[in-house]
């Protein structure tokens, strides 16, 4: 079954006319420069299928828990959203990046599953937004270790000039990554990934 589509005004639409309207604005000047800022009034917003894949998603800085379900696969990158509008970017499971979190991972070079299972040391960027709305690489130089304690999970042990962060895998037995716990970025910490059974 298809993508349910919802015909929506957005709050920046709103917020956008407000700021054209103070600025002495006409109404014609007001609508080309909205259409090109957000594209054109009543866009579609893609609402997920019934019975489409669903994730749990954590934010420990936050303290919250919610759910967020499928609305696009392409290219290898599966799109998850939440009621809010809050989106993950998973490829094979690994956090690529966010967007609705504020100072989001604008996007990741993140291994593989079958390279983490491996334990390959590697590199990987992160690109995040600053408090200016600037976007900053952060290189990071990565070693993997089992968990004694889970045969089926990682520990990917990565240090960089921000200092040292530690992502966790686990996995099932195809090798699939069904759960996990990733660096989002500077301004919201570590985020639990987990698939959501039913």
């Amino acid at each position: 079954m298809g993508a349910v589509l919802e015909m929506n005004v957005p709050r920046s639409l709103v917020t956008l006319a407000a700021v054209l309207a103070l600025a002495g604005c006409n109404a014609a000047t007001m609508k080309a420069l909205a259409s090109r800022v957000i594209g054109p009034a009543g866009a579609p917003v893609v609402k997920p299928a019934a019975g489409a894949p669903q994730i749990w998603l954590t934010l420990f800085s936050r303290g919250v828990k919610f759910p967020m379900t499928q609305i696009s696969q392409r290219d290898g990158v599966t799109i998850y959203a939440a009621k809010d509008g809050v989106q993950v970017f998973l490829r094979n499971g690994m956090l690529i990046g966010t967007r609705g979190l504020g100072r989001d991972l604008m996007s990741a070079d993140a291994p593989t599953p079958a390279g983490l299972r491996a334990g390959a040391a590697h590199q990987r960027s992160y690109y995040d937004m600053d408090g200016t709305d600037t976007t900053i690489r952060h290189v990071f130089t990565c070693t993997v270790e089992r968990d004694s304690a889970a045969n089926n999970a990682v520990a990917e042990a990565c240090t960089s000039d921000i200092g040292t962060i530690r992502n966790q895998y686990w996995f099932d037995s195809a090798g699939s990554v069904v759960k996990s716990k990733q660096w989002v970025s500077q301004g919201v910490g570590y985020a639990a990934v987990e698939r959501k059974d039913g």
